[in-house]
């Protein structure tokens, strides 16, 4: 092991550039980077800067360790291209201390099957996604600062022709054959063009990927559509998709504080039998039209099921609902069929209008055909002093579907129509 220190003003660096330095890397290898702006025209970096397996790059401070992108690359989809970033991490490396800022596309991209650490570090001002990792084994990103990516604004075409949006912060996509383990804690987001963070399984996988995700103790603000995003299933059968999400803050996100859609389809493969399990505790969510939303599915989709604790969290200034539990919601001329919600919810406190939480076992449009979606719910020992005066509204929502609290130990109102349409 040897550590290489770059610099472009010291005589006694060992490189002049970060490219250079990456050159004579080998694994174990640190490097060292001097205070400094890296780009293709001031040092003549090589994009991407590819870290070698098993090598750390290690900036002085990331307030003036800065590697540019100069507008390098673009977004990318069908496939979301790793390569298309001003830095990509291979298998064992990390990056610490820098700012990488102004690529067209990705700030970091990760390959599949790398294990990588990122830390201390500032994304920003990237055209597609801060972070893109593209079926890890494991990712750690921990104090990180990350503002103002996707840029570019970029709204891809699906084949099911429902509406897409590229710029998250993170963008997590699950791959088969990886164990797909994010751990991502104590980080800044502010100001995105899609959500703060986002993990999802893409249509084109085979069926019964898994993955998994620890998310601790970050703040996310101000991004167009929401904070967090999870989706068990974009098309394949039989995934499983596990969450711990706590001691979050969430504020001034668009629509969604946290958006769990555990199935919904966006091209012709059909996701069904899926199984999603969240704990979301502990978490402040503030200033969004819902402040948590749990879908069994939505879309054309069957026997999935989301088995969700929403404890401890506290809710205040929501538009629409504090909480939204709904088995299913259908669209236009599909089958939306026996899929599940399974929540308990207690201890949350709620400070804002009523309803705070509505509990729905099927939405849809005019022609859309939903059956045998259910929720199941226990509701108890939560505070709904300012939450109005029916603070909990239940439905059916549509004939052939269900919807059940169980353990009631706060007051609810039943309701016979659809209270999401």
């Amino acid at each position: 092991m040897k550590t290489i220190f770059v610099s472009p003003h010291s005589a006694r660096a060992d490189a002049r550039s970060l490219s250079e330095a990456l050159q004579q890397a080998q694994p174990g290898d640190v490097v060292l980077v001097e205070p400094g702006r890296y780009s293709p025209s001031l040092t003549g970096e090589r994009l991407p800067l590819t870290l070698p397996p098993g090598v750390h790059v290690q900036g002085a401070a990331r307030q003036e360790c800065i590697i540019d992108g100069e507008g390098h690359f673009a977004p990318s989809f069908q496939p979301i291209r790793p390569e298309q970033s001003v830095v990509v991490l291979t298998d064992g490396t990390s990056l610490s201390g820098v700012t990488v800022t102004q690529g067209g596309g990705h700030g970091i991209g990760v390959p599949p099957s790398a294990s990588v650490t990122v830390r201390s570090c500032t994304l920003s001002n990237h055209g597609d996604h801060g972070i893109f990792l593209c079926g890890v084994a494991a990712a750690l990103i921990t104090d990180c600062d990350f503002s103002d990516n996707g840029l570019e604004r970029f709204e891809p075409s699906l084949p099911r022709g429902t509406g897409a949006r590229q710029g998250h912060h993170i963008f997590a996509e699950a791959r088969a054959g990886q164990r797909n383990h994010l751990f991502v804690a104590d980080n800044t987001m502010r100001r995105c063009f899609a959500d703060g963070l986002a993990f999802i399984c893409f249509f084109p996988e085979p069926d019964a990927v898994s993955f998994d995700a620890t998310i601790l103790r970050n703040t996310i603000e101000d991004c167009e559509r929401g904070g967090l995003l999870f989706s068990c299933s974009f098309g394949p059968a039989s995934n499983r998709q596990a969450l711990t999400v706590a001691d979050n803050t969430l504020r001034g996100n668009k629509q969604f504080g946290i958006n769990i859609l555990t199935a919904i389809p966006l091209a012709d493969k059909v996701p069904n039998h899926g199984q999603l399990t969240a704990l979301l505790a502990g978490n402040t969510i503030a200033n969004s039209p819902v402040g948590i939303a749990v879908h069994g599915a939505l879309g054309e989709a069957q026997h999935n099921t989301c088995r969700v604790v929403i404890d401890r969290n506290e809710i205040a200034d929501w538009k629409a609902h504090a909480i939204r539990l709904v088995g299913g919601s259908g669209l236009d001329n599909v089958e939306t069929t026996a899929n599940r919600v399974v929540a308990a919810l207690s201890r949350n406190v709620f400070n804002g209008q009523s309803p705070a939480v509505v509990i729905q076992a099927a939405s849809g449009t005019t022609h859309s055909h939903t059956s045998q979606n259910r929720v199941t719910a226990r509701v108890l020992a939560n505070d709904l002093d300012s939450a109005g005066d029916q603070p909990i509204l239940v439905s059916d929502g549509r004939p052939d579907n269900h919807a059940e609290v169980q353990a009631a130990g706060d007051p609810y109102t039943r309701k016979d129509e659809d209270l999401l349409g």
